[in-house]
């Protein structure tokens, strides 16, 4: 190994992984370092399906953000030939006001393909398999798709360290420092120096951040899958799209049925109870599944059968809920890559290139101006 680094990377979950990949393919030295095995489940990179789309995003700052994604998402699955990566099955968003700003328009010209206004009578008609009532309506993105976000990392880690990288796993961050001369990183085994430093931590970046004074939070979320009582099939990716339903509690999510991964997926996208991700209850318990027993019963009857698994995860969020993107406020040499707010996902490998992008030339070509952390510094 050697003895120092151009880039250490500090967090080899999905950002961490793609960023490492991204600095690696510059022929630059890279060193990632992951606390956990990789991948793993203690973070908020794991269970098997995350979604993407790009309906939501038009017409607002992510915009060129998710359509910078989707190609290097397609990029990704070309190079390293696993087209299970990215598995197109459409988006279907559904909302009970009768008035959502984003929506309530006529799409724009650049928006063919991805927009489609559906009322209830549609739905009913392309999805049966939703037990939608009045006021519920909804819009079709057909760009949709399910993202495999463990079988991403590996693919991002593998073809880093095909690159020359150097990946430790297990190996736990406990301090780093960094002057105009360079940055350096203690570990529970070793220090190790470099040119520049990325933080991709996740739910870790509060403690990370502390001495900014940005109070970054972890909530304890959780998730599962169950088999269909009735009509398996059409909780299959032929003809189940990705989804989420805007209701009262919160926004319900799910996926189709995989073929690796026995069961249907759904969970509730809400805000959870803040936790110490050092130290909180990872055991799912009755409380978790009946979270999801409510949409079951109240949406899909016909998929409200046995339990087959719940897990928990952890969404990490700053106070104003956008991404933090950027320079450190008080070290031109480090860069700072979340938190994400528990929607980043589907933005990973855009993040990544703008965080690699940043950490070489500090400047990116994305427009990240909105997730500058200076509109949070300012708040405190």
């Amino acid at each position: 190994m050697p003895e120092s680094f151009d880039v250490i990377v500090v967090g080899v979950g999905a950002v961490g992984s793609a960023t490492c990949y991204h600095l690696a393919k510059q022929g630059l030295r890279v060193l990632g370092l992951e606390r956990f095995a990789i991948p793993h489940a203690q973070g908020g990179s794991h269970g098997n399906s995350r979604q993407t789309k790009i309906a939501p995003y038009i017409g607002g700052p992510y915009e060129a953000i998710i359509l910078r994604a989707y190609e290097l998402w397609r990029e990704l699955v070309a190079e390293s030939q696993q087209p299970d990566i990215m598995v197109t099955t459409g988006f279907l968003d559904v909302h009970r006001q009768p008035q959502v700003a984003h929506y309530n328009r006529t799409p724009d010209p650049k928006e063919t393909g991805y927009f489609e206004k559906l009322d209830l009578a549609e739905i009913r008609h392309r999805f049966p398999q939703f037990q939608l009532t009045e006021p519920y309506w909804g819009t079709w993105d057909p760009t949709g798709a399910l993202l495999r976000p463990e079988l991403a990392i590996t693919s991002f880690v593998r073809m880093a360290m095909q690159q020359g990288a150097t990946i430790l796993g297990n190996t736990p961050v406990q301090s780093w420092q960094a002057d105009r001369f360079g940055v350096s990183v203690q570990t529970d085994r070793d220090t190790y120096s470099a040119g520049r430093l990325v933080l991709c931590a996740g739910p870790w970046m509060g403690k990370l951040l502390s001495d900014l004074s940005i109070v970054c939070t972890a909530n304890r979320m959780s998730f599962g899958w169950v088999w269909p009582l009735r009509n398996a099939k059409s909780f299959l990716p032929a003809a189940m799209p990705c989804w989420c339903i805007d209701d009262e509690p919160g926004i319900y999510y799910g996926f189709p049925m995989m073929t690796d991964v026995p069961g249907y997926k759904i969970g509730l996208h809400w805000y959870g109870e803040n936790v110490d991700p050092d130290q909180f209850d990872r055991m799912p318990n009755a409380h978790d599944e009946e979270l999801i027993r409510v949409g079951l019963r109240k949406f899909f009857p016909d998929g409200n059968g046995p339990l087959l698994g719940l897990r928990t995860c952890l969404y990490d969020h700053t106070p104003d809920d956008v991404p933090i993107i950027d320079t450190h406020p008080d070290h031109d040499l480090v860069t700072l890559c979340g938190p994400l707010c528990g929607a980043g996902f589907k933005f990973v490998p855009a993040y990544a290139e703008a965080a690699a992008e940043l950490a070489v030339t500090g400047t990116t070509t994305l427009p990240i101006d909105f997730l500058r952390i200076k509109r949070l510094l300012k708040q405190s």
